[in-house]
């Protein structure tokens, strides 16, 4: 007969491998090239050095001549808060019961649960490192209160059937714990389940979060080329040779301009760029000009089951949550989860994985990991953005010039 101490010893020793494996290397291919690291822990953050530019202490003299001054590398440190990532399933205590003498069963109800999860926590994983921390994930354009509730947002990429979202007014909350029923895309809109808005009435300018998250989750590619005057602490304006390369196109998408900002990202950084990252509708557009140009359309095939296009030999990987118009050249090798343990089970008395929910017939799981997104060589990253359309070519007259 299945007891909860047996169940608690399958989700400890069989269920946590898959799931750290899944999460690790299932998210997406800029996630899965990710250093995950927890050599950098110092207390409850993540002290992470940096290094630009060469050693001052060369030079040439004659044989006579003194030797040269030492000169350090340049340095600095990121003093990086790791983040609370949780990871919640329930079980009601009838269907454990109800499986208790069936040991299939109660293994098609855990894998149920826990594959939901899962997929969930790739999704969330993949949208945060495309955040800046705020968490948030949406601006209401309008809001309809018919059968069933719904809003129009300026952008719906981010919010998927299923999630718990509050939304604010200012610093405040108007709905908490609001699920979302389904989205178009197309349209922008997201539905609520019928009466869950009871005479609640949201306002063009209310913001989405996931619940419970605002302010609270890992600071993404976004932090790092945000306009915040600081990154992790240290000063942007006095340590500039932090900062990444960026470059304004304002102009239609052509090979020769991505090969030019390769290039002057490489010369910033001293190394080369391995990745380039964009959304989807970014890399439809570099596809077209390889059709244009009758250039050869190359596919690589990387780590985690992913395949992507290729300019010269560096992965092209669409995105689904990185923005329109931007692309992002990467130095992988330098970026970095800094955390203080992989995935976990969250212990209760006794080391209980699965615990009973305060008066009510509910077991929950919940995992666990407290962790960041650092650039652990910001200068290494560069951003080409004003990437235009044709429609917005032409309207704008595609200029092509160049600022920051």
């Amino acid at each position: 007969m299945l007891s909860v101490n047996t169940i608690d010893a399958v989700l400890k020793s069989y269920y946590l491998d898959a799931i750290c494996a899944s999460l690790n290397t299932g998210v997406s291919p800029l996630y899965s090239a990710i250093e995950k690291s927890a050599a950098e822990i110092s207390g409850k953050d993540a002290i992470v050095p940096t290094l630009y530019g060469v050693c001052g202490g060369l030079g040439s003299t004659d044989e006579t001549g003194d030797l040269p001054d030492s000169g350090e590398c340049l340095r600095s440190s990121f003093n990086v808060p790791l983040k609370n990532i949780y990871g919640v399933i329930d079980i009601s205590d009838k269907a454990l019961r109800a499986s208790r003498d069936n040991a299939s069963g109660i293994v098609g109800l855990l894998n149920t649960e826990i594959q939901a999860m899962v997929r969930s926590a790739q999704f969330n994983l993949n949208r945060m490192l495309w955040m800046d921390g705020s968490g948030l994930l949406a601006t209401v354009k309008s809001f309809s209160n018919s059968i069933l509730p719904s809003i129009v947002v300026d952008d719906t990429r981010h919010i998927a059937e299923g999630m718990r979202i509050d939304v604010y007014r200012s610093t405040s909350a108007v709905i908490t714990g609001l699920r979302v029923a389904d989205v178009n895309h197309e349209t922008k809109t997201v539905f609520f389940p019928y009466g869950v808005m009871g005479n609640v009435t949201l306002q063009t300018g209310d913001v989405c979060y996931v619940q419970k998250s605002k302010g609270n989750e890992v600071n993404g590619l976004p932090y790092l080329f945000g306009a915040g005057t600081t990154y992790f602490g240290v000063n942007k304006a006095t340590s500039p040779g932090i900062n990444p390369v960026e470059k304004n196109l304002q102009d239609e998408l052509t090979v020769d301009a991505m090969q030019e900002f390769f290039d002057s990202a490489s010369l910033r950084a001293g190394i080369q760029p391995d990745m380039i990252v964009c959304s989807m509708k970014t890399r439809r557009q570099y596809l077209k000009q390889l059709e244009l140009n009758r250039r050869n359309i190359d596919y690589l095939n990387l780590d985690g089951g992913f395949k992507t296009l290729s300019f010269n030999g560096i992965p092209v990987v669409g995105e689904r949550f990185a923005p329109d118009g931007e692309m992002y050249f990467l130095n992988t090798s330098t970026l970095k989860l800094v955390q203080l343990n992989d995935w976990e089970w969250l212990e209760g008395e006794n080391g209980s994985i699965l615990n009973q929910l305060d008066r009510k017939a509910v077991y929950t799981a919940t995992l666990v990991k407290y962790a960041n997104f650092v650039a652990a060589y910001p200068r290494g990253q560069g951003r080409l953005k004003g990437i235009l359309d044709e429609t917005s070519q032409s309207a704008t007259g595609g200029s092509g010039t160049d600022g920051t």
